[in-house]
This record gives structure tokens, C-alpha cells and sequence, in this order.
């Protein structure tokens, strides 16, 4: 009761802010870390601010270890327990950590390959450092809306898979097609628009994956305009599927 329902008591109230509280604070040092302003004091152990973080991270990260194994302990069945998905996404919050500390041990006191640390070592330590932002998803225990909003996309998941592939053979079927009419090398020059005579135009529909890519994000209305048809008739099918998405 004092873990899982913070409505229960005051001290199970007072947790659950805590919880959060700190799940905040880990957050936001993970992105005042990645600041390029602020990488030079967090990449080097003799740096006061890579201290004072990796302490806060220390005592962080053993609140939630503590909280985790009392979870698993209080529990009536351990195989239950790893049946539901958020002791796995506690789990892997937490494992990142201690990964970190062993690689950090056995490392160098310099975080940065340009300090001559190890480059495979380097990026998994970055990797398990980017993990922290998992803990974010502890707030769903915390939060009874979005508790509501996870069980009913739980409920739709049929309906979710069948909208996906949907989506999926329409980006497919569109993206070969408009591969079809874009690639220049596939194409006439007359056929391609150009706004010099002696010029045709570049296209970026290089590829049908690329093409696929254009395709989902027309679909789903996003727009980026990172690739844009060239050719009249890829730009008359470009209007017709965005609008037959809608």
C-alpha cells in the first residue's frame, strides 16, 4: 500500500512526491549534461560539477535501487511481479547505472575519447547514460490519468497493430510509386520540371525507403519538407493522397 497507492496514506503521499521529485532532478541533470556549455565540467572526474552530479546520481539511483528490490520483496509472487511491464522499465533505469559505475572503474578519470577513453567504451557509457531518461516512465505508477490512458491503449493494441500496418503497405505502395516518378535516372528530362534549361532539378527520392519515408510523413500530415516532389504528376498524387489521409 505505502508503494503502490500514494492516495493510501500520508507518509505513501509523501513517497510518491518524492518519487517524483527525483525522477525530475535526474532528468534534468541528463539535459544540462548534453548542453555543449556545460559537457566540458560533466566529461572530466576532477571537475567539481562531475562530482557534485555524480553524487546526486548516487543517491538517486539508490533510492530507486531500495525502492525496487522493496517492491519485488513486498510482492506475493516474483514471477507475477516480472510479468508486468513497469518493474521491467524500473529494471532497466536502474541496471544503466551501475553498468556506468563498473566501465567508469575500470576506465579512465577522462569521459571523452578526445582524452584518449577508450571510443566502444565511450559510447556505451554515453548509451547508458541516455537510459536515465526511462525513469520518466516511473511516473505512470504515480499518475492515475495516465494509468487510465496505458490500460485503454492495452485494450486497443489489435486495433493499433492493424492501424500501423494500414499505414505501413499505403507508405509502401505510395513510396514505390512516387520512387517510380521522382528518380530522375527513371525519368525522361522532359518530364522534369526546370527552373534552369540547362539544369534539372535534384531529386531525393533516391530510393523506395526514401520515398517510404516521404510517404509516412504525408500521410500522417506531419510535413517536414525535407523532400519535396519535383514532377506535375508527383506533385498532383502528392495533393491526392495527403488529402485522401486526412
Amino acid at each position: 500500500m505505502l508503494l503502490n497507492f500514494p492516495k493510501s496514506s500520508t507518509s505513501a503521499n509523501v513517497l510518491a512526491w518524492l518519487d517524483c521529485l527525483l525522477i525530475g532532478l535526474s532528468v534534468v541533470m541528463l539535459v544540462v549534461e548534453s548542453e555543449p556549455m556545460y559537457k566540458k565540467y560533466f566529461s572530466d572526474r576532477d571537475e567539481d560539477a562531475h562530482k557534485l552530479a555524480f553524487a546526486a546520481n548516487c543517491i538517486i539511483m539508490g533510492y530507486f535501487t531500495i525502492d525496487y528490490v522493496m517492491r519485488l520483496a513486498s510482492h506475493p509472487s516474483a514471477l507475477c511481479f516480472f510479468k508486468l511491464y513497469l518493474p521491467w522499465l524500473d529494471l532497466l533505469s536502474i541496471l544503466p547505472f551501475y553498468l556506468e559505475l563498473v566501465m567508469m572503474v575500470m576506465g579512465s578519470g577522462k569521459e571523452s575519447p578526445d582524452h584518449g577513453h577508450d571510443d566502444k567504451a565511450y559510447t556505451v557509457l554515453r548509451i547508458c547514460r541516455i537510459f536515465r531518461v526511462i525513469r520518466v516512465f516511473k511516473l505512470v505508477r504515480r499518475c492515475d490519468s495516465l494509468l487510465v490512458l496505458v490500460r485503454a491503449l492495452s485494450k486497443t493494441r489489435s486495433e493499433l497493430v492493424l492501424l500501423g500496418g494500414i499505414v505501413s503497405m499505403s507508405a509502401l505502395v505510395i513510396g514505390s510509386v512516387m520512387y517510380v516518378i521522382e528518380n530522375p535516372k527513371m525519368l525522361s528530362k522532359s518530364v522534369v520540371h526546370h527552373h534552369d534549361d540547362s539544369e534539372m532539378i535534384d531529386s531525393k527520392f533516391i530510393s523506395i525507403l526514401d520515398s517510404c519515408w516521404w510517404a509516412i510523413i504525408t500521410i500522417t500530415t506531419v510535413g517536414y519538407g525535407d523532400m519535396i516532389p519535383q514532377t506535375l504528376p508527383g506533385k498532383v498524387g502528392g495533393r491526392r493522397w495527403a488529402a485522401l489521409h486526412v
